[in-house]
């Protein structure tokens, strides 16, 4: 349990990552990448994007060791869900039964996640979560859970090597966080991005821009002032996300409750 809530930012950023690859302009399964266990592979892994998630995959190795019959990609979503829920977020309405990819060569091309700091925020944001399928609402409701965990400059070259509140941990020292408590799940990333006047909290480009466009401001703020509202969005984003480009097994997946 210990693992799951030091490594809980991470496990979000596992799910996140084996389905936001996908490209809704791709018909074909599993090219159109998506929620489909392929970043399991070390050719993905080893994606720019993707630095530091080795231990989480090492994480969910370890339960798929024990219970073969689920599917990495169910894992990833699976993972994903709980480290929110546990960290006090909403609670996500998943389905299960996704099917994963067999080979490496199924693996989608690198580039197709979010980047820190592009010359156009917005631009960039909006390219690459309306190629998922997205829309504003979601890519700033889905922006919040930077509330969990620490950008690390060895691995993204972002964030200050640690702050006040990194160096003593918990868990490995260090890195720079987007809250005060980056292990808690709550709105507090939109207050502290909207009034920045903490230097030791990260605010990365395609933070500021979230209060800075006239579309994403609207949400934002909705959020800084109302955690139920953004919750309720969020649940309803991370859900969403974590199904895309994914193929069940019933067609229609499994729910658990």
């Amino acid at each position: 349990f210990l693992a799951l809530h030091l490594l809980g930012p991470t496990l979000v950023r596992l799910g996140w990552h084996d389905a936001g690859t996908y490209d809704k302009n791709i018909s074909e399964w599993p090219q159109c990448g998506g929620a489909n266990g392929s970043l399991r592979f070390e050719i993905e892994l080893k994606h720019a994007a993707n630095a530091g998630l080795v231990n989480a995959l090492k994480l969910i190795q370890a339960i798929k060791d024990k219970y073969a019959g689920v599917t990495y990609a169910d894992l990833f979503q699976l993972a994903s869900a709980t480290a929110v829920e546990e960290a006090g977020g909403p609670k996500i309405p998943m389905i299960y039964g996704r099917v994963d990819v067999s080979a490496p060569d199924q693996c989608p091309p690198e580039g197709r996640l979010p980047a820190a700091g592009p010359p156009s925020p917005a631009e960039h944001l909006r390219e690459v979560f309306y190629r998922m399928g997205l829309n504003d609402k979601e890519i700033v409701a889905l922006s919040g859970a930077h509330t969990l965990g620490r950008s690390r400059p060895e691995r993204s070259g972002w964030g200050k090597p640690e702050t006040k509140y990194t160096k003593n941990g918990p868990g490995a020292p260090g890195g720079q966080s987007w809250t005060s408590q980056w292990l808690k799940f709550d709105n507090s990333y939109f207050k502290d991005v909207k009034e920045r006047r903490d230097e030791d909290l990260l605010v990365l480009p395609t933070d500021a821009v979230l209060f800075e466009d006239s579309s994403f401001k609207i949400y934002a703020e909705k959020y800084a002032e109302d955690q139920d509202t953004f919750f309720e969005d969020y649940a309803e984003a991370h859900a969403k996300l974590s199904n895309l480009g994914s193929k069940f097994d019933p067609p229609k997946g499994v729910s658990l409750d």
